[in-house]
C-alpha cells in the first residue's frame, strides 16, 4: 500500500472555499481505481507554521498512485482546488 499525504495553505480563511476543496477530494472516492481510502482534515493548530489542512490517502500500488494524477476525476478535482491554494506539500511513502 502507498500513502498520500498532501498538506495545503490557502488562499483565504473562507470556510466555504476549503468545503467546496473537501467535496472535491472526498467525491474522488470510488471513481478512481486503485484509491483505497480518501481522508480530508482541517488544521484547528493556529501556529505560525501550521498549515490549513490535510489530505491523506492509501493507494494500492505505486503505479495506482501514478495513474490517479492522470486520472480525469483527479483532473477536474486539480480544476477546483488549484485556484484556492496558496502553497502545498506533498509526501508519498510505502505503508
Amino acid at each position: 500500500m502507498v500513502r498520500h499525504i498532501v498538506l495545503w495553505r490557502l488562499k483565504s480563511e473562507s470556510d466555504a472555499d476549503f468545503q467546496a476543496i473537501r467535496a472535491a477530494l472526498e467525491g474522488q472516492a470510488g471513481h478512481i481505481p486503485g484509491l483505497r481510502r480518501v481522508e480530508v482534515g482541517r488544521c484547528f493548530n493556529q501556529c505560525r507554521r501550521a498549515v490549513d489542512f490535510a489530505l491523506v490517502c492509501d493507494f494500492e500500488s505505486r503505479e495506482a498512485l501514478a495513474a490517479y494524477h492522470r486520472h480525469e476525476a483527479h483532473l477536474e478535482t486539480r480544476a477546483i482546488v488549484d485556484p484556492l491554494i496558496a502553497e502545498h506539500w506533498i509526501a508519498d511513502y510505502d505503508a
